[in-house]
């Protein structure tokens, strides 16, 4: 073989090598920021835990300011709609997800925000 086949070869073996060690640094770090159980179809749960309940918390109180704010989403989306979007999939892949509701509807009610209209609808 000449010469720069060889080069080529060697080239794609490296990006094969280093895109593989990416790949796994990536799972690990993953598996390490989030607490979940996978089932033996390959569903994820995520777990209840502190961590998680704290991480969550954060991201909902963020949003919850964003809301207050008064900002608008580009999509033309409701903040209802967005709020029963998240709760539809809290209920439908998380451990206690009720917990997780609750926490949102407290929130935006110390917040001032205006109740949620369809929150025992909103299911996966």
């Amino acid at each position: 073989m000449s010469g720069w086949l060889w080069g080529l070869i060697a080239v794609v073996v490296v990006v094969v090598f280093i895109v593989l060690v990416v790949g796994a640094y990536a799972n690990m770090v993953a598996d390490k920021d989030i607490d979940f159980k996978r089932d033996a179809d390959g569903k994820i749960t995520l777990l209840d835990t502190p961590r998680m309940r704290d991480g969550a918390a954060f991201a909902y109180d963020q949003t919850i300011e964003m809301e207050k704010r008064g900002h608008k989403m580009s999509n033309g989306m409701s903040w209802n709609d967005r709020w029963l979007g998240t709760i539809r999939s809290i209920r439908g892949n998380t451990e206690n997800p009720e917990w997780y509701v609750q926490y949102i509807i407290e929130q935006r009610r110390k917040a001032g925000l205006p109740e949620l209209e369809g929150v025992d609808e909103a299911r996966p």
